[in-house]
């Protein structure tokens, strides 16, 4: 039975570390992915700092093509293409944010500047987690292969926030998923006599 509890709202979930936002994170793509909206995060695992208030979008895109018999009907459908990707901005000038953005052998820590060079060089996948809450229940959406489809405009105006935009592609992990949504149980009962 369905009651309002399980109407969830997209919040993050800020970490109550001091000096850690705690709801998006990255890491080395090879590290094994967190399995839970409570599991620990990966070894190297680096808080992105602060996300735009537009959020995290989830798209996917399915093609199919239907098989037809002689008479012209289409008696079946097939999966020709499917994708996913993930889009979202962070806002936080850090060391871990910029090398989400432009890659992390283009973002150099020069002591008392950060260095970034703008290139053509190719940027590896990487793991990616975004920890969301609503009231006390938990979700998790972890990307285990994404991969750096495009990059959004960067643009400098006064009064407004740096954007880093980003697009992943959710790559196919070794069991062929790409995204994996957690989402804790509601705690509220629904009552049967009701």
């Amino acid at each position: 039975m369905t009651t309002t509890a399980d109407v969830l709202i997209g919040a993050p979930d800020r970490s109550t570390e001091e000096g850690v936002v705690g709801y998006a994170y990255t890491y080395p793509a090879n590290s094994l992915a967190p399995t839970s909206t409570t599991a620990e995060l990966p070894v190297g695992a680096e808080d992105l700092g602060f996300v735009s208030e537009d959020g995290l979008t989830i798209a996917t895109d399915r093609s199919t093509e239907n098989l037809r018999d002689w008479n012209l009907d289409a008696v079946r459908q097939l999966l020709t293409e499917h994708d996913a990707t993930l889009t979202f901005t962070i806002i936080s000038w850090t060391l871990p944010g910029l090398r989400a953005f432009f890659g992390p052998e283009n973002v150099t820590d020069a002591g008392e500047e950060i260095v970034v060079r703008v290139n053509s060089s190719n940027i590896e996948p990487r793991g990616w987690v975004f920890n969301l809450k609503d009231m006390d229940r938990k979700r998790r959406v972890v990307v285990p292969n994404g991969g750096l489809a495009s990059q959004g405009e960067i643009t400098f105006v006064k009064g407004e926030a740096t954007p880093l935009e980003i697009e992943l592609s959710a790559l196919a992990d070794d069991f062929g998923e790409k995204i994996y949504i957690y989402t804790q149980k509601s705690a509220v009962e629904p009552d049967p006599e009701v």
